[in-house]
């Protein structure tokens, strides 16, 4: 999708609204931020998100504010986001936010899983949904190694601490990467669950073994 190309006076409104008094307006230029990479407002973006933090009340302004800083690749955030993802809350929101985001500031490149790797050893959900959802919503396509390795880690985990009812389940995240995967290396993790009686992973496997996505950002 193509970005949007911004004027100068349009960038500057955007920067003013990280500083407006409603929390919506806030988030709204957060969104614009990550959503179309306005690099240039990296620091302002940052700056807006260290005030944002004191106030736990705007915990979904502090979101975006951190998915924009990961889309944006502002690396001065990374030891923010380490700090929270250290915390490890299970459900959370700006666990996840940060978890997706540390991943895109941490990877060589595209395809470099190993900050997912990295985070998925001894993250609880929030972690998990965080790492695993940047497989999918990138189009990462991470070596035969670091594809086994994912799975090996996930096969560790308890069923009782990733499958929980109203809750993300992480694996559909990875089910969905898999879409674009080779097939000879995710087919026998893919066909497990289209056997499983997990009904809403049965229909993310069976979607990904056609080659479609079933999560997206």
């Amino acid at each position: 999708m193509a970005k949007k190309q911004f004027s100068t006076d349009e960038i500057i409104q955007i920067e003013q609204e990280l500083l407006n008094n409603q929390s919506a307006k806030r988030r709204s230029a957060s969104k614009k931020i990550g959503k179309n990479e306005l690099f240039q407002l990296g620091e302002q973006l940052y700056n807006a998100y260290l005030k944002e933090r004191e106030d736990k009340r705007t915990w979904e302004t502090q979101t975006e504010m951190i998915l924009a800083l990961g889309k944006i690749g502002f690396k001065k955030a990374l030891q923010d986001l380490e700090q929270i993802i250290k915390k490890n809350e299970p459900h959370d929101m700006i666990t996840i936010a940060s978890a997706r985001s540390y991943v895109r500031l941490k990877r060589m490149n595209l395809n470099d899983a190993k900050p997912v790797i990295e985070l998925i050893k001894e993250g609880n959900l929030s972690v998990l949904n965080g790492a695993l959802g940047v497989l999918t919503y990138d189009d990462m396509q991470p070596s035969e190694n670091e594809t086994k390795e994912i799975i090996s880690i996930l096969d560790t985990k308890k069923e009782s601490d990733i499958s929980i009812i109203g809750l993300s389940d992480p694996r559909a995240f990875l089910i969905s990467a898999m879409s674009k995967w080779d097939k000879k290396l995710c087919s026998e993790y893919l066909n497990r669950f289209i056997r499983s009686d997990n009904s809403s992973l049965k229909v993310s496997a069976e979607s990904a073994i056609n080659g479609k996505k079933s999560q997206y950002e």
